[in-house]
């Protein structure tokens, strides 16, 4: 016993220093900051899956104690809805048995509606709090600097205006859209991130733990539940149908729904898309440079990998040939 206790603290002390090392790599590297910091959040889920909670208080309460130190009150309060409580929630969904797939997408659910109540009461805590709530005009405020300078170019050349005005509106349009994201899809997407780095992270190190947890389908596999569908419908109609909700005056949060619905509902659909164009590449032996280069292709236009990720919910394209005998359906491998 006194071994095992030895060993686990031993081990908990070297969790918290791959964790800060983590944050400090993410603070110098903004472009991979994100990516980094879900590494650092990786042996909270360890840690509470292996080992239980006394375990993972301890490891919660060195890391939160020494990035106080280190960046501060704020810098730690946000450890805990973007890393600690994301981690438990996985873990529950993990012990429940749900299977892999289920397990991400109902704790990215849970895990995004805990970080957006934080936010909503996020003035609470005071200057900082505040400057959460302005993110979204930061981003129109860019819109008019980016404005001025764009007219500012092409001043005195021979630009139709008509197309100008044209071009600015449509790329105003496009960062009050970005800027209606701010931060229910914008959480969707950290969590989304996280998630799928714990769960990767654990999958390949739990056995050392002594718990072992279900591998993830193969990425051709991954889908949604068709009811999905609706999410970006409803979406639609709440984002462009906005006047119609002015007699009551929530002409606004209509918006701010419908396009986070739509955008939500996108990046799921593109992902179910992307899988589907992975599909087609184990079926038709696509390797090499050709998979780049498609690969890359989607990226770039990526509204065609939405549709048909769209476009698989009714049309199943990776249905196996039909069979005499009708098999019993398993959607274990559906998000959500």
């Amino acid at each position: 016993m006194n071994g095992l206790f030895a060993g686990r603290t031993v081990a908990t002390g070297a969790m918290v220093l791959w964790t800060m090392a983590c944050l400090m790599v993410a603070g110098r590297i903004p472009l991979l900051g994100a990516l980094i910091m879900a590494f650092a959040g990786m042996p909270a889920l360890l840690i509470v899956l292996a080992w239980g909670g006394a375990w993972f208080l301890l490891y919660g309460s060195i890391t939160l104690t020494l990035t106080f130190f280190w960046g501060g009150l704020i810098s730690s309060l946000m450890l805990i809805p973007m890393m600690f409580v994301p981690a438990m929630l996985l873990a529950a969904t993990i012990r429940k048995g749900f299977g892999p797939m289920q397990a991400i997408g109902r704790a990215i659910v849970l895990a995004c509606a805990f970080s957006t109540a934080l936010w909503v009461i996020s003035p609470l805590l005071g200057t900082f709090g505040g400057d959460l709530w302005s993110l979204g005009d930061q981003f129109r405020a860019q819109g008019k600097v980016l404005e001025t300078q764009i007219r500012a170019l092409n001043k005195g050349k021979e630009v139709d205006g008509v197309k100008m005005d044209l071009f600015i509106g449509q790329m105003k349009d496009w960062i009050e859209f970005i800027a209606l994201l701010t931060p229910i899809t914008f959480l969707f997407v950290w969590h989304l991130i996280s998630m799928g780095v714990f769960y990767l992270g654990a999958m390949h190190f739990s056995p050392s733990f002594g718990y072992a947890i279900s591998a993830l389908p193969k990425f051709s596999t991954w889908n949604f539940n068709w009811n999905i569908v609706w999410a970006m419908f409803g979406g639609w109609f709440l984002f462009y149908g906005a006047g119609y909700f002015e007699p009551v005056g929530l002409t606004w949060a209509a918006k701010v729904l419908g396009a986070n619905f739509l955008a939500i509902s996108k990046i799921l659909f593109f992902i179910a898309g992307f899988s589907l164009l992975f599909h087609f590449f184990d079926t038709y032996g696509i390797n090499g440079p050709l998979r780049v280069g498609f690969s890359l292709f989607a990226v770039i236009f990526n509204q065609l990998v939405v549709w048909l990720g769209i476009a698989d919910i009714w049309l199943d394209f990776r249905a196996p040939p039909p069979k005499k005998a009708k098999e019993p359906e398993n959607d274990e491998d559906s998000f959500f």
